[in-house]
């Protein structure tokens, strides 16, 4: 080989053999003729083929956009989960700075966000944050990908929990797009200064086994598309017994028969409510029965299973008429507690988004990070059952009246005191939080400066 011939193998070598790697894949590809879609690799043992997956993620999207029981769900699942709103807090100045920039940056609005998160993990089962960090303030701006875009999720080897890349389809191109994901070892390290598009995932309803996620819609559809179909058959029939097959004439020359229907699809007297019979025409009155009273069950049955399916009673449905006061009020308590589980899966995803995007700060800024344990974060939200708390308000007033005779007989000390008294209130807190409120009950209270103390003459 010549000197020019090395030195141009030399600087063209990792094009050549990308060439022949090519070459070679394209020689040795393999045909698949499976009758369908299989699973690809990486990801959990128990994720279905991406066909189905596909399939469960649009079905529950053109459900809520078009059936007024779907939108009904999803509507009370973001009422009773967000509302009041969720907000994230920190004890700690500098972490509370940063989550106050983060959480009201006008590319993020994450309040704003709050409802269609909620209606997506409702709708999809999984949500697919993306974080964009600023490589100068180190704030990251937030946008979300569809999960029905998300068609791989590549995962470590034999720990499907830790998830490295996520790939999104192509409508240009039959490849993938590749995301880091929070497993990735490229995640929070810099790139001449940057850190690279970071992507997150959370879901509900996850099956042991899979990485993905299930809609809270799936059991719903079949029986929301069974109830449209009937309801559109009963108004079909309906319509046919009000306005078309109200009468019939019966002419008794042949020959005036086509000028009749001429006349009728003309003047159409049936609409109007008018008709003028000759002495050689028979009008029919048709009675055509629907039985509506024979099929009233039939219809509660499906808004029944519609409702069971969905997690709610039939009264959150507006079906007042069988549900009376007391029937509602403990039907309510399993919803209550369905969208109360929501709300906490919604905290716990917003608590880990936060600590994702302070940790990408801190690595912009050159800033260690203590973990998400030691930024304290703590939610702030509206109570799903305001019955539940009252109740627990009246069992907190009673048990601290029996606390407080218990103490004054010598029978309980303080900390155990106030540990049940908590307990009550539906409160948990550690033994340092139960010190320190113990500490500051018994710390004498300071007496206001003096004047003389302050330095002021008297007058």
């Amino acid at each position: 080989m010549s000197l020019r011939e090395q030195l141009a193998h030399f600087l063209f070598r990792d094009y050549i053999d990308a060439q022949v790697q090519k070459a070679t894949a394209s020689i040795f590809a393999r045909v698949d003729d499976s009758p369908g879609w299989e699973r690809l690799a990486g990801g959990g043992p128990a994720d279905r083929p991406w066909a189905d997956k596909y399939s469960d993620l649009e079905d529950p999207l053109e459900a809520w956009q078009k059936n007024f029981f779907v939108r009904r769900l999803v509507t009370l699942t973001r009422s009773y989960a967000v509302a009041g709103g969720i907000a994230i807090a920190s004890p700690i100045d500098e972490v509370q700075e940063f989550i106050d920039t983060f959480w009201h940056h006008p590319k993020n609005r994450i309040h704003d966000r709050l409802g269609p998160i909620c209606d997506e993990l409702t709708r999809a089962g999984e949500i697919f944050p993306v974080l964009f960090t600023n490589p100068v303030d180190g704030i990251s701006y937030l946008r979300f990908v569809p999960a029905a875009s998300i068609q791989a999720i590549d995962t470590a080897d034999e720990d499907y929990e830790t998830e490295l890349r996520y790939g999104q389809t192509q409508e240009l191109t039959a490849e993938l797009k590749w995301w880091f994901g929070p497993g990735h070892k490229r995640a929070f390290v810099p790139y001449y200064n940057k850190l690279q598009p970071l992507m997150l995932h959370y879901a509900v309803n996850c099956p042991i086994g899979a990485t993905r996620g299930e809609s809270d819609l799936l059991p719903v559809l079949p029986w929301a598309r069974r109830y449209s179909e009937w309801l559109k058959d009963r108004v079909r029939i309906n319509r046919i017994r009000t306005r078309q097959a109200l009468l019939q004439v019966r002419i008794a020359d042949p020959s005036l028969v086509e000028q009749k229907r001429q006349q009728i699809r003309t003047d159409n007297p049936i609409e109007k409510g008018i008709y003028v019979s000759g002495p050689d025409e028979e009008i029919i009155a048709h009675d055509l029965n629907i039985n509506a009273a024979d099929v009233k069950s039939d219809g509660l049955a499906f808004r029944l299973a519609i409702a069971t399916g969905g997690n709610v009673g039939l009264h959150y449905m507006g079906e007042g008429e069988t549900v009376n006061y007391a029937t509602a009020r403990e039907m309510g308590e399993p919803t209550a507690r369905f969208f109360a589980e929501r709300q906490a899966q919604l905290v716990s995803i917003l608590k880990s988004l936060v600590a994702t995007a302070y940790h990408r700060h801190c690595v912009i800024q050159d800033l260690p990070y203590p973990g998400q344990r030691a930024l304290q974060l703590n939610a702030s939200v509206a109570e799903v059952a305001r019955a539940d708390n009252q109740a627990l308000a009246a069992a907190a007033r009673d048990v601290v009246q029996a606390l407080a005779q218990m103490h004054q007989h010598g029978w309980m000390d303080d900390t155990t005191a106030l540990k049940l008294a908590m307990k009550f209130a539906g409160e948990s807190l550690g033994d340092d939080a139960i010190k320190q409120i113990l500490r500051d009950a018994h710390m004498p209270a300071q007496a206001p400066p003096s004047e003389q103390d302050q330095g002021e003459p008297r007058p």
